[in-house]
């Protein structure tokens, strides 16, 4: 369990800043790219003409996001099996590069099946989420590093939340503030936010080309010439002297090196010189945690055939219920998300008389009749608000609270929104009462992310034996893309279903239910980490 005594200062003593910055910008522009869509997926469906009617939206834009996790589900894996055997860094650069090239598809699509292949090829194409979990567990090796580190994920996304939104929000559409991008605009309503995310996915594709270190035991030797072009810059334009890199010492070397040189190089490469934190490390006595982490990074470079994979390591119960937990989270997740715009977005139902249709508890159709503009302003002001969580909040919680109580406990905020979702609609016309309520929801459900998400990824990763990381990230991120297509396919059905027949309620309250099953399901995973601590003593 954390030690609460434990400063915030003492516990980022020897944080990897540098690199960890250069990972969230890689990060960053991808939550956008998947957040403004949001915004405008309801009126993108509806001006390519394919629903017969209003209600058929939310199953041809659940069609969009499933196709998407869909080939995911094909290629994640296999992504995380390229990036043990060729490196983190040029699988991240071919995610980001179709990333771009997916982007720019779906901007210019005409119709619906081409938005529909843009999502395909995007999915295909883009593995980065394992293997910046990856990437992050191996940067960050010390336990009191990891909670922090792998928060960094849901900060970005919080970020993106933030960004996404207000870009697609506000850049779509056949109007423009600009006059030179109006015939733009007017053929392709849909380019510029695609085009201006493309953009910020090229920048972060340059920071990690010329600045992101490999971080595979054996491929982090390997000689990296953009690296090197990187660090002239550090040098010549930031006056900023770079760390001494790997390759300097082994130009030539055929096999990994062994645990102990890398023992005595890791001392070298990590020094930055930081004298006060140098002479604190010579003589820091190794608490039980940072031993078992020590023996646990060591063990990657054990002698044997890289491509002899032993099954029964990957399939411990510890590793399956996380990866289930995480399944269903990513499932219940992906709906509210995909669907609450959507929700939003219908218009207000009212009889002929112009009396509210909507009657509780059991009689709920039709929605808000946010604007694209809305529903971006909506979605930026709680992402800034998740922000605030992951920064704060979370580092309390995370110095006196254990992983595994943390998360058991803010996934119960889960049901409780979801149950009430389907009620935003009795307001009607009470525009500001509506709006109190659609914020104070979506906010209480980004506080149950911005906490319980980087915990069950932690668990997951401390669960994982380190030599199969990517592998077993590759295979969540497969499982997790598994619940984001087949989530959005059948709640698709049912809220068009429910709209149909006047009975909204009944895919929010799927979806509860299903945010209760993650709480039962919770009571089987163990904190590995507690586990072998004790097996030390």
């Amino acid at each position: 369990m954390p030690n609460p005594k434990e400063s915030f200062r003492t516990q980022m003593k020897g944080f990897p800043w540098s690199q960890i910055f250069v990972i969230a910008c890689v990060r960053f522009a991808e939550p956008i790219a998947f957040t403004s869509l949001f915004p405008y997926v309801y009126f993108m469906v509806k001006d390519f003409g394919i629903s017969q009617n209003e209600a058929e939206v939310s199953k041809y834009s659940g069609y969009l996001s499933s196709i998407f996790a869909f080939c995911q589900v094909l290629t994640s894996f296999n992504w995380g099996k390229f990036a043990d055997k060729n490196g983190r860094k040029p699988t991240l650069i071919i995610g980001l590069t179709g990333s771009i090239a997916s982007l720019l598809l779906l901007g210019f699509a005409k119709n619906y099946y081409y938005a529909l292949a843009a999502r395909s090829l995007m999915g295909l194409l883009n593995g980065n989420v394992a293997v910046i979990r990856t990437m992050i567990g191996e940067v960050a090796t010390e336990r009191k590093h990891q909670a922090l580190a792998f928060s960094t994920m849901p900060l970005i996304f919080q970020i993106g939340c933030v960004v996404g939104p207000l870009i697609g929000g506000f850049l779509s559409g056949d109007s423009s503030r600009f006059k030179f991008l109006k015939p733009l605009v007017k053929k392709y309503p849909y380019a510029l936010p695609n085009l201006f995310v493309s953009g910020l996915l090229l920048v972060s594709m340059i920071t990690a080309i010329f600045f992101l270190e490999e971080t595979h035991y054996k491929h982090k030797y390997r000689y990296d010439p953009f690296v090197e072009f990187g660090d002239a810059i550090k040098r010549h334009v930031f006056k900023i002297e770079p760390k001494k890199r790997a390759w300097h010492k082994n130009q030539i070397r055929e096999t990994p090196p062994s645990p102990a040189e890398i023992d005595e190089e890791t001392a070298l490469l990590d020094d930055e010189g930081d004298d006060e934190q140098s002479i604190t490390s010579v003589g820091h006595l190794l608490t039980r945690r940072e031993s078992v982490a020590l023996i646990r990074t060591y063990s990657l470079h054990e002698v044997k055939d890289e491509d002899e994979i032993n099954y029964k390591e990957l399939l411990t119960p510890h590793i399956f219920y996380a990866v289930v937990c995480n399944f269903i989270m990513s499932l219940h997740i992906v709906v509210h998300d995909e669907f609450l715009p959507i929700f939003l977005a219908y218009d207000i139902a009212k009889s002929k008389t112009g009396e509210l249709i909507s009657k509780f508890p059991f009689k709920i159709v039709g929605g808000l009749n946010y604007s694209s503009e809305d529903t971006g302003q909506l979605l930026s002001s709680t992402g800034i608000l998740g922000v605030v969580f992951v920064l704060f909040v979370f580092p309390y919680v995370d110095r006196n609270y254990d992983c595994l109580t943390t998360y058991k406990n803010f996934i119960k905020i889960f049901p409780i929104v979801y149950f009430l979702v389907p009620y935003l609609v009795l307001f009607g016309d009470f525009k500001t009462l509506s709006k109190i309520a659609a914020y104070t929801l979506t906010c209480l459900k980004t506080l149950g992310t911005s906490i319980s998400f980087p915990q069950i990824l932690l668990i997951v990763h401390n669960s994982s034996p380190p030599k199969h990381r990517a592998m077993i990230n590759g295979a969540t991120i497969s499982v997790s893309a598994l619940a984001r297509c087949s989530g959005p396919l059948i709640w698709g059905f049912i809220m068009s279903w429910g709209q149909k027949f006047q009975i909204a309620w009944i895919g929010w309250w799927l979806l509860s239910l299903l945010a209760l099953l993650a709480i039962y399901q919770s009571r089987y995973l163990k904190d590995s980490t507690e586990e072998e601590g004790i097996e030390e003593e």
